[in-house]
């Protein structure tokens, strides 16, 4: 009887285990929605300001037709959001963020915005209800100023993209950053995290 016993216990402890990766390594479940829907988090989106600026209301998103490229649309993302070390993170309910919001560090003037999976970009200073603002590198000054730009094209629903907008002398047309861009369509903007609310689905 007392056999019986250890072997039910043992049993018990296998079943309860995780099971093996296919690599042999024991695999951690990761947390899915709907695990997480009993504690729904507060969303955000980041949206172009003030009223005044044509591109205003427009939310921050990923472009995947340029791979990655940081652009304003009618419906850009509406997510937890990462402002940890310096970064601008997208953050899904569960997990860790993805992709993260950088600065192009190669173009010396109006520099491009894009998303990428790893952080690069590390002086963001954001927060729910702020402005998006760029501290100060030894290339520029802290701002919170960015130009989105049309590329040259017929579409007119094509989306706006973003550039930071550094101290220059170098007229919008000459940019080598902004080569392929309508220049006559760029305004100035900020970008402004919203206070978060509810989504009332997920």
């Amino acid at each position: 009887m007392h056999a019986l016993s250890v072997l039910a216990s043992l049993l018990a402890v296998v079943s309860a285990s995780p099971a093996p990766m296919p690599d042999g390594t024991i695999g951690v479940p990761q947390p899915t929605i709907g695990p997480c829907t009993d504690s729904i988090k507060p969303h955000a989106h980041i949206v172009a300001t003030p009223d005044t600026t044509l591109v205003a209301g427009l939310q921050l998103t990923y472009d995947t037709a340029t791979s990655g490229r940081a652009s304003l649309t009618t419906g850009g993302y509406y997510n937890l959001w990462d402002f940890s070390n310096g970064g601008v993170a997208v953050r899904p309910d569960c997990g860790l963020p993805a992709p993260w919001l950088n600065i192009d560090p190669v173009a010396t003037e109006y520099k491009p915005l894009y998303w990428n999976k790893t952080q690069i970009t590390t002086n963001w200073s954001a927060s729910y209800g702020s402005d998006l603002v760029a501290t100060g590198t030894k290339e520029y000054n802290t701002t919170s100023t960015f130009i989105a730009c049309k590329r040259i094209s017929m579409v007119k629903s094509a989306p706006w993209y973003l550039f930071l907008l550094t101290p220059t002398t170098v007229p919008l047309a000459s940019a080598p950053s902004l080569r392929g861009f309508d220049t006559t369509t760029c305004v100035k903007t900020r970008l402004t995290v919203e206070l978060p609310t509810y989504p009332t689905e997920l």
